[in-house]
């Protein structure tokens, strides 16, 4: 504790930066509240698509692999730069999806790198000291926050090695250039190492923030965890349908340090759309606050916390949920005069809730910021592609993270769209990225669920990316600061021209006197279920079958499709050219049928004949030029009680197509046909 004080007590009496001096920002929150000394800009070098020139010049281009600056031949290889940086300044994160080659940092000049390391090894920690939870992987992205500072230059390229794999890398290098005269010391990897006491410091507090389920069992962090906290405030109450009542009045001269709330009234056993559950009371119930007479925050609850669709606990460096819907914020939020706090129901049912705000002393100054958090949401058709602003600042201030939720209708990939950062009048901006996941640290659209300190997704649920997904990234040691204005736009870039809801949070911390936070009324923002898909009414499920025989191929069920009756369908592949699949069939009662087919068609699937008790029942080819799954009729049949056998004979696949003729049956439905009607 005491190194981290006087790293940060040395920052602030104008010391010379150096990795020393930065660590201590990585674990405290309160430099994000005040203006920085040395002041310092916050850009991002990246792959993205160079073609991208303009808003009206291919704004939406996704090439966004294997741009770099230029390439360069030293000593018979090639090296690729991902960024030429002009100091004096800090690297304060790199990311990437596929790591490839070695990574080497020429600083200030210099003709041989002082680092050069495997880009795999570096980016998940294998690198000491900068290990876990410097370095590390989640959910498929590769993240290093950790920082490499320099005092006059400092050029980053990759290598050809391992196949040329950064041929096509995509990258993230975010960046502080502080004022011209700051005394920066240059990054020495030896150096680093005899800092271990510190590094290991940090890292414990970066990993381990505290937990609660009850308010007021929160510990406190930062640099001031040793210190008597002024003051607690702790208030129960209800809120009645369109009704405003206030939670807290504090005076002046305070920081809260610690925010915690419960919805105390939610009926566990309420569905999605009861005003009763958590997500309608989460969505509807509106935290508002006011700081030296400025609304500074207006957020539904359950985005504020990052839980609207309901609750899924996490724990990083700014927010806690527990378990049982204990929900606390680590922001600092000081004020000079006064802060007000309130909860507005805009819902149709009383809402009841739990708080407790902690608070300090502290010195409001010029460099002072008020915390500010605002909520939008942009929803329907995803075309045309178009920029959703997640903020649009005048003033001063630094931006500090955003939460993103998306309620998506099908599996398909959502967020190909990049961040576009525009500070002080940029005409273009000085952050472009290369994905939305990529700004919130993983890749590769995956599914799965991860909670960073800096960074969640703590829900997606499935399959695919289908249903509704949070995801947050918190700028805790890359702010990015203004002096005049910022604006923070993502790309609305769905692979799918489908019916989406986006709802989107942004925090940061203004000057006094800057322009009004503008939130939207979340009446307004559609708020859909999007229940997992269940089994079609009367189907018979084809991946429960029993299999009589197979004479050649696999055959398994498959699952993660949202299309399918219950998410699974029997799939058989790698046959031959008359190969045969029997399955039984059970008929519940005898009669006269039409029987229709749910099958699955793909560039890889074939011609196949159908047989139903010995009798012919069509044959078809299967081939798509696309994933899709197609209702097909194989007739009218008198069927008797029992189980019946559907035969499936392999017959190839059409000509020119891709190599295999697979077969997928999701389920058959018997449609009862009058007895009037003629088999086939």
């Amino acid at each position: 504790m005491f190194a981290l004080t006087v790293g940060l007590a040395l920052v602030r009496a104008g010391a010379p930066i150096g990795v020393d001096t930065l660590l201590p920002e990585m674990v405290d929150l309160d430099h994000l509240a005040r203006r920085s000394r040395p002041y310092y800009a916050c850009a991002q070098a990246s792959s993205y698509d160079r073609n991208a020139k303009s808003p009206t010049q291919n704004w939406f281009a996704n090439g966004d692999a294997g741009q770099y600056l230029r390439s360069e031949n030293r000593d018979g290889r090639l090296e690729r730069v991902m960024a030429d940086l002009k100091g004096p300044g800090t690297i304060v994160r790199i990311w990437s999806a596929n790591p490839s080659g070695v990574l080497r940092f020429y600083f200030d000049g210099e003709a041989e790198p002082r680092l050069a390391v495997k880009a795999a090894d570096l980016l998940s920690g294998k690198v000491p000291p900068m290990g876990d939870p410097f370095a590390y992987t989640s959910s498929a992205g590769w993240n290093l926050y950790f920082p490499i500072p320099y005092a006059q230059s400092l050029k980053v390229t990759v290598d050809n090695t391992d196949n040329d794999g950064a041929r096509g890398m995509y990258y993230h290098v975010g960046y502080r250039t502080y004022e011209t005269g700051t005394v920066v010391r240059t990054f020495d990897l030896q150096d680093c190492l005899g800092m271990a006491p510190t590094i290991l410091t940090v890292g414990r507090r970066l990993l381990a923030p505290p937990r609660s389920d009850a308010a007021g069992a929160t510990r406190l962090r930062g640099p001031a965890a040793g210190e008597e906290p002024r003051g607690t405030y702790k208030a129960a109450g209800e809120v009645l349908p369109g009704r405003t009542v206030p939670v807290a009045e504090l005076p002046g001269g305070l920081a809260i340090h610690r925010m915690t709330f419960r919805i105390a009234n939610v009926d566990p056993k309420a569905k999605w759309g009861d005003p009763r559950s958590f997500p309608q009371m989460a969505r509807r119930l509106v935290l508002r606050m006011d700081f030296d007479g400025e609304r500074c925050v207006d957020v539904p609850i359950g985005d504020f916390f990052g839980v609207a669709p309901g609750i899924k606990p996490y724990a990083n460096a700014v927010f806690d949920v527990s378990p049982g819907g204990t929900m606390t914020c680590r922001f600092p939020m000081p004020f000079a005069r006064q802060a007000r706090v309130s909860l507005t129901n805009t819902g149709s049912v009383p809402i009841g809730y739990q708080a407790e705000l902690a608070f300090r002393a502290w010195k409001w100054d010029d460099d002072s910021y008020h915390f500010r958090a605002q909520w939008n949401a942009d929803f329907g058709g995803t075309r045309p592609m178009r920029d959703m602003t997640y903020l649009d600042a005048k003033g001063e201030g630094k931006f500090v993270g955003s939460s993103l939720h998306v309620a998506n209708p099908v599996p398909t990939w959502w967020g190909e769209g990049d961040e576009k950062v525009f500070v002080d009048g940029e005409t273009f901006p000085s952050t472009f990225g290369t994905g939305t996941e990529d700004y919130y640290g993983y890749a590769w659209c995956s599914p799965a669920p991860f909670v960073r300190p800096y960074h969640a997704q703590p829900r997606c649920d499935g399959p695919g990316n289908r249903g509704h997904t949070v995801v947050n990234r918190f700028h805790l040691f890359d702010p990015i600061p203004f002096e005049k204005s910022l604006r923070f736009d993502m790309e609305m870039w769905h692979w799918a021209d489908v019916k989406c809801t986006w709802a989107y949070t942004a925090f940061w911390y203004a000057k006094p006197g800057g322009s009004p936070i503008s939130s939207r009324d979340p009446r307004g923002v559609p708020f859909p279920e999007l229940a997992p898909p269940g089994p079609v009414m009367g189907a018979l499920e084809g991946e429960k079958f029993e299999v009589v025989r197979v004479t050649g191929g696999e055959l398994s069920p498959q699952s993660g499709f949202w299309e399918t009756s219950g998410g699974e369908q029997l799939w058989w592949r790698h046959m031959k050219v008359g190969d045969t699949l029997t399955v039984r069939v059970p008929v519940a009662k005898a009669g006269r049928y039409e029987v229709v087919g749910h099958f699955c068609g793909a560039r890889d699937y074939g011609k196949h004949r159908l047989n139903l008790n010995g009798k012919a029942a069509g044959a078809f080819d299967f081939w798509r030029d696309g994933l899709a799954w197609e209702l097909k009729s194989l007739g009218v049949h008198d069927l008797p009680a029992g189980k019946i056998e559907l035969t499936v004979v392999c017959e190839g696949s059409r000509e020119g197509a891709v190599a295999g003729s697979m077969f997928g049956l999701d389920y058959l439905l018997l449609k009862p046909v009058s007895s009037g009607s003629k088999s086939p």
